[in-house]
């Protein structure tokens, strides 16, 4: 089985927090097509990068590639296959692990985070959707497109 986390990130500034900047930015899609997934053991990461500096169109994408498990918790995730399920669980801020969810094979799950980091005249925003699948790669895209994620976790945090 196969464990791929597609990252889709949105980056903007105070310039998009209002109309019609963040009308555009909220259209942003919460998953993105996955092709080709490679057929390799471990944890895949697939990264999608949104900026308004493109209007929020013509993203990003990275080719797919393995991540260990100091990348894994630098996503913020801990990952732990059991009895042929992966149990997906979320650090939070002060080091805390949540269980978000037990992944059957062909199944998938959804975390939503954001956060807000100083520029050197204004602030910087980003929002961080993770679709993490367990099962195998080459039916990724489609369980994405055709099924509800099994939970949806929103960590999202009130920026103003």
């Amino acid at each position: 089985m196969n464990t791929i986390v597609q990252h889709i990130e949105t980056y903007w500034t105070k310039q998009s927090r209002g109309n019609p900047g963040a009308s555009v930015r909220n259209s942003v899609p919460e998953t993105f097509t996955i092709e080709g997934a490679p057929e390799i053991q471990g944890v895949l990461l697939n990264e999608v990068k949104y900026s308004e500096y493109n209007n929020f169109s013509n993203p990003v994408v990275s080719d797919f590639h393995a991540i260990n498990e100091n990348q894994q918790r630098q996503l913020g995730f801990k990952f732990e296959e059991l009895d042929g399920e992966l149990l997906v669980s979320k650090w939070n801020h002060s080091g805390h692990l949540t269980k978000v969810g037990a992944l059957k094979p062909n199944s998938w799950l959804k975390v939503i985070t954001n956060e807000r980091t100083s520029l050197e005249h204004t602030w910087a925003y980003y929002k961080h959707v993770y679709n993490i699948y367990f099962g195998e790669a080459s039916n990724t895209g489609n369980v994405l497109s055709s099924q509800q994620p099994i939970t949806v976790l929103n960590a999202e945090n009130d920026l103003w």
